[in-house]
């Protein structure tokens, strides 16, 4: 994801995994359970003002990047924040999360995570690609993530899951890229009810997307060998148009855009590119303020950032029915990414 894009601070923690195998502790962690300090609470960094080391209760600055020393608390970012007393007062309630998929925290979009990958003679995981959730077991990536033989798993905030099912498009085509999608099923579900993690919305095939100013999300690399998750505003592009751009491209004067792809993009040093596969396309939607549907997973592109080649993605709605049949199958809920 290019750096023209503003930064999005969503952390995928980084562990150190000591065991082969995925043999990890894949349970919840928390790092609030041990109290080192009574009059401060661990919480990200970016939630703590530098100024006056209290707890941010106004929203104050909270996509700024800090330079910290965290020296107490156990969380890679976390940082230890003095709470004050109107912080703590009991008349102050936390707003109640909103039920359904798609709705999106103040700076953070819950629906994403990362695949992690480990072959069969690696010592740890390393990151592969994006993917996003759209049940408290199931997320949905591009096909071409998960074709290799060896161990993956899910990691949204504070968990990981191991991926017991990777079900691939039947059509999928390696070549092409037709089809490239594929459905993946974790052993234990995550807790979509926490703000760390929630469902995304799916919209039917026959939505139309014309015209639409929607959001690409990607992953780049952090200090420690987090990955820190980017966004960034992509105009969707027609498909004729579309087409027509890709043929000005080495694919050709013949190339023929799949209906499986969708179009985003084509300004210059604004793209997804090499590590952001899998990684969601999300679109506002209509009449529902804070609320998007996923039409997108970044797939593939000519280059990255060219003016006037757009980036292709899989067209989630046309698969829509396909993840229907495949969640019925394994006996999972289909209303958890419908709206």
């Amino acid at each position: 994801m290019l750096y023209s894009a503003f930064l999005l601070t969503i952390f995928f923690y980084s562990r150190t995994y000591c065991e082969t195998h995925f043999s990890i502790n894949v349970e919840s962690y928390s790092n609030s359970t041990e109290t080192i300090r009574d009059s401060c609470t661990c919480l990200p960094f970016y939630q703590c003002s530098e100024e006056s080391g209290e707890v941010i209760v106004d929203g104050s600055g909270l996509l700024d990047l800090r330079n910290f020393k965290n020296d107490v608390c156990t969380g890679d970012f976390d940082v230890c924040c003095n709470v004050s007393k109107d912080a703590l007062s009991t008349t102050t309630e936390r707003a109640l999360k909103p039920q359904g998929c798609g709705y999106n925290n103040p700076g953070s979009y819950p629906w994403s995570a990362a695949l992690l990958y480990q072959d069969r003679n690696q010592f740890s995981p390393s990151y592969k690609c994006g993917v996003s959730i759209i049940h408290n077991k199931v997320v949905v990536t591009a096909a071409h993530c998960v074709v290799e033989d060896g161990l993956y798993a899910i990691r949204t905030g504070n968990f990981i899951r191991r991926v017991s099912h990777s079900i691939i498009h039947p059509k999928f085509s390696p070549a092409s890229l037709h089809n490239d999608i594929a459905v993946l099923i974790m052993d234990k579900p995550v807790d979509t009810s926490l703000d760390v993690s929630s469902t995304i919305c799916i919209p039917p095939n026959s939505i139309s997307l014309n015209d639409t100013s929607c959001i690409a999300m990607g992953s780049v690399n952090g200090r420690h060998g987090n990955h820190l998750m980017t966004m960034i505003e992509l105009p969707i592009v027609s498909r004729e148009k579309c087409n027509n751009l890709l043929r000005s491209t080495r694919l050709g004067e013949f190339y023929q855009l799949h209906k499986s792809f969708v179009c985003a993009g084509g300004k210059e040093n604004e793209d997804t590119c090499g590590g952001d596969g899998g990684s969601p396309l999300i679109c506002p939607i209509p009449g529902q303020p804070g609320r998007y549907h996923q039409v997108g997973i970044v797939s593939w592109g000519i280059g990255c950032g060219n003016s006037n080649i757009p980036g292709v993605y899989v067209n989630l709605p046309y698969f829509r029915q396909w993840i229907d049949r495949v969640m019925i199958t394994y006996g999972l809920d289909i209303t958890s990414y419908r709206y």
